[in-house]
């Protein structure tokens, strides 16, 4: 006996797919050239490499006082739209930037106060009050903490 043919589905009509832009480069990352040239306190369990090891589950430790310091070199001069922060009893940070060819002359970009969490991560994005200037070197201060030990778990530059 033959068999009827069989029945043809038809695909359903679907939306457009919108294909997400290619994700801006971390520009202090480890992994796309960035380096962590200096931090003002040192833990060696917790160094500043952490910071751009891609991971928030490491970080970099104060050992007491502020203001701190981080400087970072990225990983070619170029505009600084925004630095995204992963950090824990961070009070007040100032993001400053520097374009010459030595870390030497820093100019402020931005500045904010950070939401007190109880120890928890924070999360806080900064944009620069002028826009995107090129920068080779930029520097975090941790101006203030909410307790004596702060810890960077991330930093990002866009």
């Amino acid at each position: 006996l033959a068999q009827p043919p069989a029945a043809t589905q038809h695909e359903p009509c679907r939306a457009p797919v919108r294909v997400p832009r290619a994700a801006m480069s971390n520009l202090v990352s480890k992994k796309d050239g960035g380096k962590v040239l200096m931090v003002s306190s040192l833990d060696t369990n917790h160094p500043g490499d952490n910071i751009i090891d891609g991971s928030e589950q490491s970080y970099w430790i104060s050992t007491g006082l502020y203001p701190q310091e981080i400087l970072f070199e990225l990983s070619s001069p170029t505009p600084v739209n925004t630095v995204k922060l992963s950090t824990t009893n961070v009070k007040s940070v100032r993001i400053e930037a520097c374009a010459e060819d030595k870390p030497v002359n820093f100019h402020t970009l931005a500045e904010g106060d950070l939401e007190e969490k109880s120890g928890g991560l924070q999360l806080k994005e900064l944009k620069p009050k002028d826009g995107g200037e090129t920068a080779s070197f930029v520097k975090v201060l941790i101006l203030s903490g909410y307790h004596d030990f702060c810890s960077v778990h991330k930093v990002v530059v866009e």
